[in-house]
């Protein structure tokens, strides 16, 4: 048989699994935790192959000698990173257009006010078969990094609302207090009809997600793990006390949304280009203030903040994603105090990459990265190419 392309055969592939599998329509569309045990299916054959992409925004630059590795060794600013060293590429001498404070949407774009961000894109592109086009999560507000088209796509802050897009657990009020039944009691009907129709590692797997859901719905609040009687009251952001916690229990989501197959674009916001969160962790202060008075603290933050991205690559690693996933960070800007938009701090990791290494890219910019992942992730093969954005930049030679 002709395909069109490689997402119309994965499409064709994933209905003849159903189909062989005797799962309805109507089942289905009753859990989006079903379609993603069928669509690893048709994944299985595809290790090592980026087909899902993860962006991570990680505010306050760097200084360029505290940041970029000697001799397979990363200094103080990046130094958490360097149990991944072998997996990440560190981009040298990379540019940003819009660099500064208050222009978050340059982050995942290329300045345009009219099309789509890279997360976005690959939602429509390489995630088009996929229950959830793209979840785009984070610390802080406004952040709003994600646009479609012309319409900013505000970041979500709130656990419980990210679980909600990925789950459809429960209804959105204005009123802060919607009843809300465990994201697992809701499934479990639907996955448990499926059973007897899986082999026993997908039952593992299922059961391995329905332990993460509890997890992540126990650290949002208590009683969301399906006792007292499957409900709960709907929680504000601020369930996760603090900027780690929340980062953190972003991080879980995130990971569990690609584990699932429930989306194949995430992005994750390390608080935003402002730099006015509050790091409960290093003593409550402003990030802002460092950068700019203190150089000692300025490096304790940028160290801290790669920790978490450390957390992400850790938690990414240990469920195999990273031969399917590729993950890009990126900043705000170059050296805070100059607010300039060379030398800002990129890193490449996982599906396609390959790491222990610093590529030079001679004032490349984001826009040249966005156009070679796209290329990498084979987004302009899509089965909804119409909508594929071609960035316009050159392609990275050697990534």
């Amino acid at each position: 048989m002709r395909y069109k392309d490689c997402f119309d055969k994965e499409r064709r592939d994933f209905l003849r699994i159903v189909q062989r599998a005797g799962i309805s329509a109507g089942l289905l569309r009753a859990s989006s935790l079903i379609g993603g045990v069928m669509l690893a299916r048709t994944a299985e054959a595809q290790s090592g192959v980026p087909t899902k992409s993860c962006l991570v925004f990680s505010g306050g630059g760097c200084q360029p000698n505290l940041w970029y590795p000697s001799g397979g060794t990363f200094p103080a600013q990046s130094a958490p990173l360097q149990t991944h060293y072998s997996r990440i590429a560190v981009m040298k001498n990379a540019s940003l257009t819009g660099a500064g404070h208050g222009i978050m949407f340059h982050r995942f774009d290329n300045a345009s006010f009219s099309r789509d961000s890279f997360d976005v894109n690959m939602g429509r592109t390489i995630g088009a078969n996929y229950p959830v086009k793209y979840l785009n999560v984070g610390t802080t507000e406004e952040s709003q990094l994600s646009r479609e088209g012309n319409a900013s796509k505000p970041t979500i802050t709130s656990p419980q609302n990210a679980l909600d897009i990925l789950f459809s657990g429960g209804t959105t009020t204005t009123s802060g207090t919607a009843p809300r039944k465990s994201i697992v009691d809701l499934h479990y009907p639907a996955v448990n009809s499926l059973k007897t129709k899986l082999g026993q590692h997908e039952k593992e797997k299922l059961d391995s997600h329905f332990t993460a859901i509890q997890e992540i719905e126990a650290a949002i609040g208590s009683g969301t793990g399906g006792g007292g009687g499957g409900s709960c009251p709907r929680p504000t952001n601020t369930a996760a006390t603090g900027f780690d916690a929340l980062a953190k229990l972003q991080t879980d989501i995130i990971v569990l949304a690609l584990n699932c197959n429930l989306t194949a674009s995430v992005s994750i916001a390390f608080g935003s280009d402002a730099h006015n969160h509050i790091f409960d962790k290093l003593g409550g202060r402003s990030s802002h203030q460092s950068h700019h008075f203190n150089q000692a603290q300025y490096t304790e933050d940028i160290a801290y903040m790669q920790g978490l991205t450390k957390n992400l690559l850790d938690k990414l690693n240990a469920q195999g994603l990273l031969s399917s996933t590729t993950v890009f960070q990126m900043s705000d800007m170059g050296l805070a105090d100059a607010h300039g938009n060379d030398d800002v701090p990129m890193i490449l990791a996982g599906a396609g990459i390959t790491g222990g290494r610093t590529l030079e890219l001679g004032k490349k910019t984001q826009a040249d990265i966005f156009h070679t992942l796209a290329l990498k992730m084979r987004a302009d093969q899509s089965p909804n190419s119409a909508a594929y954005r071609n960035w316009g930049g050159s392609i990275i030679s050697g990534l």
